[in-house]
């Protein structure tokens, strides 16, 4: 691995006087003090590099918490203002109901998402066998399904024409999270 001098990188603290340092262990400001003034005279080097391959499952489809979170972070929506989207989404027949707190994915809606993944992306992107979610929550409405779109071939760039930009980008996030659902795990190389 070739490291540029003049490009710095960051790094985290981690030991302290050779001890591994526990999170919170730093507990006043007057200690963060003292190693901030140690780490600025000191000479750094890289002592050793470690690259390992990771696997990471797709999130689970969306409930009302999860989408309204997710659009929360990414776009900055309310949680009123997704929900009002949502709702039209759902009047217009792209989504399902948008109240549920369930995972529950219906066996047509897990066939069409493998059917359309083969024929769009191939089947290094598809799976042998569906990836079935689970609900936790005791009291969880079991008859609802997770939110997913309805038709899973009408993409997000068919429907931009008919739906204003919040609305797309709501209608967005769903059909990407659903399709994410039924795709094999993400496989990348980390590097400490």
């Amino acid at each position: 691995v070739h490291f540029n001098r003049n490009k710095p990188f960051i790094a985290f603290l981690s030991h302290t006087d050779g001890k591994p340092l526990e999170k919170l262990a730093v507990s006043s400001q007057k200690q963060a003090d003292e190693i901030v003034a140690d780490l600025a005279g000191a000479s750094y080097r890289v002592q050793a590099i470690e690259k390992k391959e990771v696997k990471r499952k797709p999130p689970p489809p969306f409930t009302t918490s999860t989408l309204q979170q997710a659009a929360s972070q990414r776009y900055g929506f309310s949680a009123r203002q997704t929900m009002r989207l949502a709702q039209q989404l759902y009047e217009t027949g792209l989504i399902t109901y948008m109240r549920t707190d369930s995972l529950n994915l219906s066996a047509d809606a897990l066939s069409a998402a493998h059917s359309f993944i083969h024929k769009a992306y191939g089947p290094s992107y598809s799976l042998e066998h569906a990836r079935v979610y689970k609900t936790k929550s005791k009291g969880a409405q079991e008859a609802h399904e997770a939110i997913r779109p309805t038709d899973v071939t009408r993409t997000p760039a068919d429907t931009k024409q008919r739906l204003d930009k919040q609305q797309h980008t709501l209608y967005e996030l769903i059909w990407q999270r659903f399709m994410a659902t039924q795709m094999p795990e993400a496989v990348f190389d980390a590097t400490s």
